[in-house]
Parts: C-alpha cells; sequence; structure tokens
C-alpha cells in the first residue's frame, strides 16, 4: 500500500525536525566549545610542579611546551646547573627562526643548523613560586624576554 499525502508530510516534517536538531546542538556545542573564554593576553602561568619538572628534566632531558596562550611562544625547558629554565623557540632575530632540542645530537639547533648551548638562547623569566594547596610551582611570564647570558658561539659548532 502506497504512503498517503499525509504520511509524506510527516516524514518531511520529522526530517527537518531532526535536521534542525542537529543544527541547533552544533552551534550550542560550537558556542561552549569556542575559544572566547581563553586569555586575549599573556600574563605569568603556572607550567607545572617543579619537584616533577626537575625530575622530569633530568631524566629525559629538554622538551617542547606549546604556548598556552595559543600565541607563537613556545618554550623549551631545559635545566641549566640545577635551575629549571624556559627558552624561547624564536631568535632574537626574528620568529622565523626556531630553535629546536635534537636528543640525538643532545644539543640545541637553530634553523641555520647551528648547534646551541642553552646558555646561547634566549629565555622567558621563570620564577619558582609556593602557591597554596598546590606546593611550589614553576611559574613562567612570557611577557618578560631575557636576552641569553652567554654570546652565541661561531656559526658551524
Amino acid at each position: 500500500m502506497p504512503p498517503e499525502r499525509t504520511d509524506t508530510r510527516l516524514l518531511i516534517g520529522a526530517g527537518a525536525a531532526a535536521v534542525l536538531a542537529g543544527v541547533v546542538v552544533a552551534v550550542v556545542l560550537l558556542l561552549a566549545t569556542s575559544r572566547a573564554d581563553s586569555p586575549t593576553k599573556y600574563e605569568p602561568f603556572a607550567a607545572g610542579p617543579e619537584q616533577e619538572r626537575r625530575d622530569n628534566l633530568r631524566e629525559e632531558g629538554p622538551f617542547y611546551f606549546p604556548d598556552p596562550f595559543g600565541g607563537s611562544k613556545s618554550i623549551l625547558f631545559t635545566l641549566e646547573g640545577d635551575n629549571i629554565v624556559a627558552l624561547m623557540t624564536h631568535t632574537p632575530d626574528g620568529d622565523d627562526c626556531r630553535v629546536n632540542w635534537r636528543g640525538r645530537i643532545e644539543s640545541f639547533v637553530d634553523c641555520h643548523g647551528n648547534r646551541l648551548r642553552s646558555e646561547e638562547v634566549g629565555r622567558y623569566q621563570t620564577t619558582i613560586e609556593n602557591r597554596r594547596g598546590t606546593g611550589r610551582v614553576v611559574v613562567v611570564d612570557l611577557r618578560k624576554e631575557l636576552p641569553a647570558p652567554a654570546p652565541a658561539s661561531a656559526p658551524g659548532n
């Protein structure tokens, strides 16, 4: 028995209602997960418990930490002596030349292939703070770029 005209209208109406409900749910999810509530400016942030970071750096070596604010100020954490340091991943000459850690050669390397010691790389101000309920945490301020404490070596190191 073929469907009646009212059955067809009912099916089309139900289908349209289901599509509309899907669109409404998608819009709500997009609004709920949008970055509108994320910070619009840089501010100091806690990068984790001090002892955990220190132990990780001793055991695994330097590691990459993406910009927590979604910008281009990513970090290479390393140890200098017993101090936790947040190195810049860009060179002072410009943001288009990145510095990376190359574990197999145990060295920082810029975009030109130059090997760098951590002391030759710019850094962000890093402090250790006591926070209530959390203990000692590493705090990094991406607004405060500090120059490398040692001049860069000659190319080709």
